[in-house]
């Protein structure tokens, strides 16, 4: 959990955003942190935020630490930033075309943030084929198989047409045929599913003897980098990429130890996971209001390929503050794991408020769209999830009542989330709506009066078919979702809204390859996986793409090498 910050608002980080990009194209700036300067005695108060501020502001988040001689220098054609799906995939792709990768990584092996995926698209594979292909009633044509060109029509639509076209034609279609080079070395998929309403392209990973299906797919696709001769540097932080005559050079790197590593490399490939453990970054550049978040998954996104990309003179594509976001997390209940009972209950349809104590969305919009729902949580200043005794004795019994990803299945028993619940420090049980509510500070009054309309809109749905959305008169939450809360105890669990990855970033284009504030191509510059953006609108198109982010770090790694074989003429 982040608490926010309020040291720089949006505006004042686009305010100083062009006087920064000057800044730093001339060179590495010193600082990791915002200042805040105060008035000396006797002095008044600035009378306003303007761009000077601004840019002091953003030039702390946006810095890189200057460094000192190489100690060792190191020969590559290709330097990769990141050993997460998109690196690795980078990584073996190279070797697949004769190229020498260099991986660099701040962990101490492979994975990275990709280790909290399930499941990626992929568009007319061997699995969607052996189904006899797709078919999808919210496609752009649903009549037509829910193949590459459909998907693209249908994505685009959703995303008001803001990613472009030949970025989706190269991504979508190779989707197939990357599904079928990751199992030649060595991955296995358990077969495609879907999520929500959504088309069943979502193909799931086998995850062996693990917990997590993504922890394992990076075991074995890091077995398969070692086996193929990768030669990989962890415990080393991408600091700086180097530049010469306005093409790429190679990267300085810091090890844990302190000391500096030049890699001699004519491309270099960003993969650093985006920035969503940097929550200065993330409030400074996104639209989110509400006070808690938590970012799923490693603590090892801090940004660092965005601020090296744009130190190189990269610019940003549109939506840089699109995050992924996915909804209520109960305060202290989930870490960087969620394949958990506790988030499963969680996210359940139960009665979600605000800080006025008001219903905010149809709850049971997490079950078909998590991205929809994160930006409704989102867009609150704080946020409750209130339900009762009888709905965990429920979940304890029969399991959820919707399904959540591939582990929180309705039939099999929430066994563990009583206990992990009654242990966080967000969740509050008490025999009445206004013990509770004083717990955490809400208006009882409105709570009781928000409970009350809520229980009728319940007695409404007695008798009507489970998918009716007419008894819930101000959101249409459907008819087996609505549950009464008449009788305690009640828990009232705070939540902050948890999101998987950041979305927006480096602007590449149809080839992976960065480009500069004049839409030119830097030169041996490319970016991948969510270090990248372009790739969405506002939000996640899990709906109509389920697993597209993780998909697009694995292609994106792929499209990167080849290309980069094409500009080094090998």
């Amino acid at each position: 959990m982040f608490e926010k910050t309020q040291n720089l608002s949006r505006r004042s980080f686009l305010a100083g955003a062009g006087v920064l990009t000057a800044g730093i194209a001339g060179g590495a700036l010193v600082g990791c942190s915002p200042k805040e300067t105060e008035p000396k005695a006797g002095e008044a108060e600035p009378a306003a935020t303007g761009a000077a501020e601004g840019t002091q502001a953003t030039d702390a988040i946006w810095s890189i630490p200057e460094l000192g001689e190489p100690k060792e220098t190191i020969q590559a054609d290709v330097c990769i930033v990141g050993a997460g799906g998109t690196g690795t995939a980078a990584a073996i792709q190279a070797i697949d075309l004769g190229l020498k990768p260099v991986v660099i990584e701040r962990l101490n092996g492979y994975g990275g943030s990709f280790i909290g995926t399930e499941g990626m698209t992929g568009l007319e594979t061997h699995f969607t084929e052996a189904d006899g292909g797709v078919t999808f009633a919210g496609a752009y044509n649903p009549n037509a198989p829910y193949g590459v060109k459909n998907a693209i029509n249908t994505c685009l639509n959703f995303h008001h047409w803001i990613p472009q076209h030949k970025l989706y034609e190269n991504f979508f279609g190779q989707t197939a045929e990357t599904i079928d080079w990751l199992e030649s070395h060595g991955i296995e998929f358990e077969g495609n599913i879907s999520i929500g309403v959504g088309p069943k392209v979502w193909h799931v990973y086998d995850k062996g003897d693990n917990a997590s299906p993504g922890g394992y797919f990076m075991q074995c696709f890091g077995k398969e980098a070692d086996k193929l001769g990768v030669e990989a540097r962890f415990n080393t932080l991408g600091r700086k990429i180097v530049m010469e005559n306005g093409k790429v050079a190679g990267l300085l790197a810091e090890t844990d130890k302190g000391d500096v590593i030049k890699v001699e490399a004519p491309v270099v490939i960003v993969g650093t996971g985006g920035y969503a453990n940097n929550s200065d970054m993330l409030y400074s550049v996104s639209e989110t209001k509400n006070a808690n978040i938590q970012a799923l998954g490693m603590d090892c996104r801090d940004g660092d390929g965005l601020k090296m990309a744009k130190d190189a003179g990269a610019e940003f594509a549109e939506g840089l503050g699109t995050v992924m976001w996915c909804g209520p997390v109960t305060i202290g209940a989930v870490t960087a794991t969620w394949t958990t009972d506790a988030y499963s209950a969680g996210v359940q349809p139960t009665l979600w408020l605000n800080e006025k104590g008001e219903r905010f969305c149809k709850e049971d919009l997490w079950l078909d769209d998590f991205a929809g729902a994160g930006i409704c949580v989102r867009n609150q200043e704080k946020t409750f999830a209130l339900f009762t005794e009888a709905d965990m004795k429920r979940w304890e019994t029969d399991g959820p009542d919707g399904q959540v990803f591939s582990f929180g299945t309705p039939g099999t028993p929430l066994a563990k989330a009583r206990e992990v619940l009654e242990k966080a420090e967000g969740c509050h049980v008490g025999d009445s709506i206004e013990a509770v509510c004083k717990e955490v500070g809400l208006d009882a009054a409105a709570v009781q009066a928000t409970v009350d309309q809520y229980n009728g809109y319940c007695d409404a749905a007695a008798g009507l078919d489970g998918d009716d959305p007419s008894a819930d008169e101000e959101f249409g939450k459907r008819a087996k979702y609505l549950h009464k809360m008449d009788a305690g105890p009640y828990w009232l669990c705070e939540t902050a809204d948890g999101f998987y990855t950041t979305c927006g970033g480096i602007k590449v284009n149809e080839k992976i390859q960065v480009l500069d504030a004049d839409g030119q191509v830097i030169p041996g510059l490319y970016a991948g996986g969510s270090d990248a953006g372009g790739l969405y609108g506002d939000s996640y198109d899990v709906k109509f793409a389920p697993g597209s982010q993780a998909a697009w770090a694995v292609n994106s790694g792929r499209l990167a090498v080849k290309d980069a074989k094409e500009y080094l003429g090998k």
